[in-house]
Parts: C-alpha cells; structure tokens; sequence
C-alpha cells in the first residue's frame, strides 16, 4: 500500500505483502464482528502468519466475537489443510462458514474483508490480489456487508468442517 495517509481513503491493493498488511489490518482493528467472502480462502492470504495471528488475537479477544466466512468452494480449503480451518475447529462458536450455492450469486466472484469498525478490503475478481482497502470507510463498509449478508442468507451451512461433522 502506498498512500501517505491510509485513514483518508481507499488505497489500491497490488501485491501480495499489501493484501497481507491490509488484511491483519482489518482484522486486528475489528471490535466484534468480521465479514470474509472468498471463492476458496486463498493460502497466500489466509495462511499467513500476520494475518492468522490476528484471527487467532480476534477470536480469543474474550469480546463475543463472530467471524462470518461465506465460500464459492468449500472443499478446496479441506484439500489444502489450511491452518485458519484449524482455528475455526477449535473455536466453533465464534467462526461459521457457508457456501455460495446459488448460481445468480456464484456469478459474483468478489473476495471480500470487512470488519464492523469501515475497514475492508473488496476485489471485485477474487482470485486476482488487486483491489482495494479502506480502514475508516463506515459507508462503504456497511455497503458490502449488507451485500454479503444477502447472499449469506441464501448460502448453505458449511457442516463438514466441524470436528465431529455434528
């Protein structure tokens, strides 16, 4: 991210290492609830190290948090063995997981982070890493959660990634 001021507005996202900053970014700043829309949680960003670290600091933050995760595919993370899918087991409350399985909605291919305080970061092509990321854009950030919990309303629980399958 280049921008000499990254409150005053959105930044365009390039590489790797900003996805990576933004992300830990968003999550460390939210206070209670996060919002993920990814097509099938993407290793280089979601396995990360700063950006597990922060899921794991959010989730234990002992604050009733909730970190809402909606999926094209739901197998690919399985088949990886990601890290985050480990986390989520061990802390079933505050992680749910569903799956786009509605096709006008598979159509979107949008990735997505946002947390309940105007940070995101939105790619409008979700398995490309350009997009961009704001850390106070309430508006904006309450736009593309409202976005995601129409479609989270109409996606399908993701059972098989609970410990037990129950």
């Amino acid at each position: 991210m280049s921008t000499d001021n990254d409150s005053a507005g959105p930044v365009r996202i390039l590489d790797h290492p900003s996805a990576i900053d933004a992300t830990a970014r968003i999550v460390a700043g939210a206070r209670r609830r996060l919002w993920i829309r990814s097509l099938e949680l993407e290793a280089w960003l979601f396995d990360h190290p700063a950006v597990l670290d922060a899921l794991r600091g959010f989730a234990t933050s002992g604050r009733d948090v909730q970190v809402l995760v909606l999926l094209h595919d739901a197998a690919a993370p399985q088949t990886a063995r990601l890290r985050l899918l480990d986390l989520a087991q061990r802390l079933p409350s505050v992680f749910q997981f569903r799956e786009v399985d509605d096709p006008a909605y598979r159509e979107n291919r949008a990735a997505l982070v946002a947390n309940d305080v105007g940070g995101y970061y939105f790619r409008a092509q979700g398995d490309a890493v350009a997009g961009s990321a704001s850390f106070e854009a309430r508006a904006r950030a309450q736009q593309l959660q409202q976005r995601f919990e129409e479609i989270w309303e109409r996606s399908r629980p993701v059972t098989e990634y609970r410990a037990l399958g129950i």
